[in-house]
């Protein structure tokens, strides 16, 4: 065989494991190094800088590589909270992390975004930043569909959820605003952010998941410039709930509603004076006339710019219930926070969607961009 026969040949060979190693490589690892992360993303466990390493980013500090999965940076979660959190885990992947449940998610999405669209522009004019587009972090995010909002509304965006899958069916939520590197899979009470980076911190329909809310609230206290927004639409108990409760128990695990009282208490505690608080109803079908009037009564004392309402609102809102709080709270001065505690890292492992089970959410950014056109 000749010299340059035996080249050629060489080169196939060569090429041919090449591309035998590339399709026993798992698909939805990234290339290194193809995404970059903002100065102000730090180590979770310590607060410390984080370094690029081949296949992820290592924290000096803490000893530990934060492995890249597809657009994903895999993080970690307290080690005493390990058996909670593997539960928590288990029903959010089932809830909101399948193909099987997509078409579900959707109509959810479709269902709320004219809220969450509502809420943003509450808060939009609340966030003053000058020369820059305002830093805007979601924690609980789920797959990031409120993100993808607040990134149309002209934040950039970055969020943290601990269950991979779900964060997952996100990814074709494509936008100038969510670049590569914003999207942790981590313990969101521990967001992996520098102190002061954020001029607002966002909170739909996660808080209620944490037990105790205080520390939440002045983990977003850290994470906030001094006069930045926390954001907050949770759902709370009324009596009527409670009732009902004590004869049907919530089927799902971590739920821990409270009133608006306790609320506002936790988030004057954690640093925030309130800027706003307003009551917002959601829609219903089938009820009684009774009630359908009642709640038509306490809507209309609703005005325009979402106050609080009158007496009667108040008190069908504590009593029957059938709205959310949402709260806006400017950081007014700073407060300790949590301590970090020592973190079990989330392995890329946990991450079993593929190509095909992703499909199903194909309709997302259509519905979102829909909604979306109501942005102030």
């Amino acid at each position: 065989m000749t010299l340059p026969i035996l080249l050629i040949v060489i080169g196939i060979v060569l090429a041919l494991h090449q591309a035998r190693l590339a399709s026993i490589r798992p698909v939805a690892c990234l290339d290194w190094p193809s995404m970059e992360l903002a100065p102000f993303i730090v180590c979770p466990e310590t607060l410390g800088p984080l370094e690029p390493r081949d296949g992820g980013y290592w924290s000096p500090l803490a000893e530990r590589l934060y492995p890249v999965r597809e657009d994903l940076v895999f993080m970690g979660y307290p080690q005493r909270d390990a058996a909670m959190i593997a539960e928590t885990m288990e029903e959010e992947h089932d809830w909101q992390g399948t193909a099987e449940v997509a078409a579900r998610n959707l109509e959810y999405v479709r269902a709320n975004a004219a809220r969450a669209v509502d809420f943003i522009n509450m808060i939009r004019p609340l966030v003053d930043v000058d020369g820059r587009p305002p830093r805007a972090l979601e924690l609980g995010c789920g797959n990031g569909w409120v993100s993808w909002l607040l990134a149309e509304a002209g934040f950039e965006t970055w969020m943290c959820d601990f269950e991979s899958n779900s964060l997952a069916t996100g990814l074709n939520l494509k936008h100038p605003n969510i670049g590569d590197g914003r999207r942790f899979v981590v313990d969101a009470r521990y967001p992996p952010i520098a102190d002061g980076s954020m001029d607002l911190v966002l909170f739909k329909e996660f808080v209620h998941h944490v037990s105790d809310h205080e520390p939440l609230f002045r983990e977003a206290n850290r994470v906030l410039r001094k006069g930045g927004l926390m954001a907050m639409m949770e759902p709370l108990r009324s009596v009527r709930q409670r009732i009902y409760e004590i004869r049907h128990p919530d089927p799902h695990k971590g739920h821990h509603m409270t009133s608006a009282r306790d609320y506002l208490r936790s988030i004057r505690r954690a640093g925030f004076e309130i800027a706003r608080q307003a009551y917002v109803y959601e829609e219903r079908s089938g009820q009684r006339p009774l009630a359908v009037r009642m709640r038509r009564r306490a809507i209309s004392a609703i005005d325009p710019s979402r106050t609080t309402g009158d007496w009667f609102t108040r008190l069908h809102f504590h009593l029957i219930g059938g709205a959310q709080l949402v709260v806006m709270a400017r950081k007014a001065r700073e407060v300790q926070p949590p301590e970090r505690p020592a973190m079990t890292p989330i392995s890329p492992d946990s991450l079993d969607l593929e190509d095909q089970d992703l499909r199903p959410y194909g309709e997302f950014p259509a519905v979102l961009g829909e909604a979306a056109t109501r942005l102030e």
